[in-house]
Formats: structure tokens, sequence, C-alpha cells
């Protein structure tokens, strides 16, 4: 049997290559079961969904559904993941372990035995209940990347699961947004020229969407608004077919006065109805805030 046992999803930085797995990702073994490559393009798909909604599945296959629900305030975070034996039967020596980041400051409580890494550690979930883990975060740097969680188990037979998953933590869920008069967005927009500050990619709108009209500009206006946290800012384009926002990257760290660190962050989306396609372009003052904006954006497009 054909199983994944490591999924290439490096989570921001490969979040637009989502509908795409690394064949090499693929091993043979009867003594472990993996994430089956048939799964992988609707594990992808909710995970980009869970990026910027507060609640949802994050994966689900006969054994096993993980739920998420997730809220952030500022730096901070609050997120619980639950594991649901879907079977009639008890699933053994659970065990979640959730990577530590160089970048949150992670507080990791849940279910007895759930967070055990030792080898016969881990819970027993009897069928039809749940595990829970709750996490408490605090952002204190920029990054692309959203952390990894292994989950391991038997079943009554004996045999090994192992599903190598991502939590939805992205930069885009400690955004506060920020709402600019025109003159001032765009002053802040040409200042921050340049490379290392811009980054911009084109993305073709799903081939069973419809056409790209001012009622799907709306939506992508709510994907700016809900999705990223940014604060709309109307009355930059003399077109409707441009979006532009503006939010501040919230960090727990401080700088030499005591004060939080922060990153301001612009955003605009210009659509070309006869192409089919979006170009988004980003501008912050660190190329990581530039770069993680503009990957969940394109996913949230693709999804529209």
């Amino acid at each position: 049997e054909n199983v994944s046992r490591e999924l290439p999803v490096d989570a921001m930085g490969a979040m637009n290559n989502m509908d795409g797995m690394d064949a090499d990702a693929a091993v043979s073994s009867t003594s472990l079961v993996g994430i089956p490559k048939e799964v992988v393009p609707a594990m992808r798909k909710a995970f980009s969904n869970l990026c910027t909604s507060p609640s949802g599945v994050l994966f689900e296959n006969a054994l096993l559904q993980v739920g998420v629900k997730h809220e952030y305030v500022g730096a901070q975070g609050r997120i619980s993941v639950f594991f649901g034996n879907l079977s009639s039967s008890p699933l053994l020596r659970f065990k979640a372990v959730v990577d530590d980041c160089d970048h949150l400051r992670m507080q990791k409580q849940g279910t007895q035995g759930l967070l055990d890494e030792e080898e016969d550690g881990g819970c027993t979930i009897a069928a039809r209940t749940q595990a829970k883990l709750l996490l408490l975060v605090e952002v204190t740097a920029p990054f692309d990347d959203a952390p990894a969680m292994r989950i391991t188990f038997k079943n009554e037979e004996g045999v090994k699961h192992e599903y190598p998953l991502r939590l939805p933590i992205v930069a885009t869920c400690f955004m506060e947004p920020v709402t600019l008069e025109p003159g001032a967005f765009m002053q802040r927009w040409k200042s921050l020229e340049g490379q290392e500050r811009e980054c911009q990619e084109v993305v073709k709108a799903p081939p069973t969407s419809p056409a790209i009209d001012e009622d799907y500009m709306r939506r992508i206006s709510l994907i700016i608004t809900d999705g990223l946290k940014f604060g709309r800012c109307q009355g930059c384009d003399p077109t409707p077919w441009t979006v532009s926002g503006a939010a501040t990257f919230r960090t727990g760290a401080k700088d030499l006065n005591g004060n939080n660190i922060n990153v301001g962050c612009l955003v605009r989306v210009e659509a070309n109805p006869q192409a089919g396609a979006f170009r988004v372009t980003t501008r912050t003052l660190h190329p990581l805030c530039s770069k993680a904006v503009k990957n969940v954006a394109l996913v949230s497009i693709k999804l529209a």
C-alpha cells in the first residue's frame, strides 16, 4: 500500500503548490500506515480554508477526524484541536507531537497522555469519543511557515498509524486591520518600493469559477478583510478591478524601549477580467511578512 510518510507542505512557503505532492514522499510499508495520496488534495484544501476560517476540519479519514478552532487577539492566539475517533474500536497510544517554533512562544496542554513523547506513552481514545489539545501561543517574529504536528496511534490489531500534519497558525492570524485614506496608502506604498520588501505573483482564477465581475471583486474584497484581516483602503484606484488593504502584524517581542515590535503590511489585488487572472502584490518592511501575506492571499483567491 502506498502511503505518505512526509507531506511536503512547509505550509506558507509551499501553499501555492498545495495541489501537488512530491512523488518521493510515497513509501511502501506493511507496519506503518500513513496518509494515502488520494486524501492529500482534500487535506491541503482543508488546511488552506482554515488559514482564513475560525474553525473547521483539518483532516478526516475512516478512523479519525481532526478539528481545529482558533482565535487571535493581537500577538496572541488560542488554538483548540479535537481528535475524534470515528471508528467502533479504541485508538491506542494516541499521541500528538507539536514542534516548537523559534517564532512562537507556545504553551501546550491536553488530554492526559496525549502529549507524551515516550514510546509507550499516549492516551486511549474510546470509540466515538475525542481527545483535546489546547495551544496558547504568542508570536515573537515574522514567519512564513506553520507548525508541524505529528499524530501517531495504534489500532486494536497493533497496526501503527502516523499522520504528519500542519496547524493553520499562519502570519495573517496575527494581523490587525488598518484603514488608510487613499493619499496615505499611496504614500506608504511608494515608500515600501524595493525588491526585499515586495512580493508579487499572478494567479489564475479557478477554471470552474464564473467570469470576473463586480460581484466576484466583492468576494475578493471579503477575502482581504475577513480572511487576511486587512482593512479595506477604498478610493485608492480609479477602477473596480483593484482591492487595496492595510494591516499591522503584531508581535509580543519588545524593542530597546520596551515597545512591542510590529510590522506594517500593505496588499493590492489587481484583476484582469479578460485573462481571468489576478496579480497579488504585497509590500512590508520585512521580507517574510511580504511572502507570508502573498501566499495566503494566493491560496484564498484560488478557493474563492
